[in-house]
């Protein structure tokens, strides 16, 4: 993956799930080359397991941002959070604002597919 990508996740985050997202996206074998937004505005609760992984897991991926974590998330994320590694964004459009911003910056190719006017 070279491009934005946005993993809407949804229902109750267990840290199996998160242990099967980290796969999914390559975390565990090699690093991101691309950049990933996870948006948990579908999610009613995160297991605080799953926020200690993230922040392990991701503190080293610039890339790497979640969006749409509602006041309920944010404390539990808060209460695991040990630095600020991870930017989180109201939403996935603000989320990818700044990848897009971030990537120019690093003269990195903006999102694949991407068309003019899209």
């Amino acid at each position: 993956m070279d491009g934005v990508a946005v993993l809407r996740i949804s229902g109750v985050v267990r840290r199996e799930d998160a242990l099967m997202l980290l796969q999914s996206i390559g975390q565990s074998s090699a690093p991101v080359r691309g950049s990933f937004i996870l948006d948990f505005q579908g999610v009613e609760h995160v297991d605080y397991h799953v926020f200690v992984l993230f922040e392990e897991w991701f503190s080293s991926s610039p890339g790497i941002v979640m969006s749409g974590l509602s006041d309920y998330l944010l404390d539990i994320f808060a209460f695991v959070q040990r630095r600020n590694a991870i930017p989180i964004y109201p939403d996935w459009r603000k989320a990818l604002n700044y990848l897009v911003v971030q990537r120019a910056r690093l003269g990195e190719p903006l999102i694949a597919g991407m068309t003019a006017g899209s």
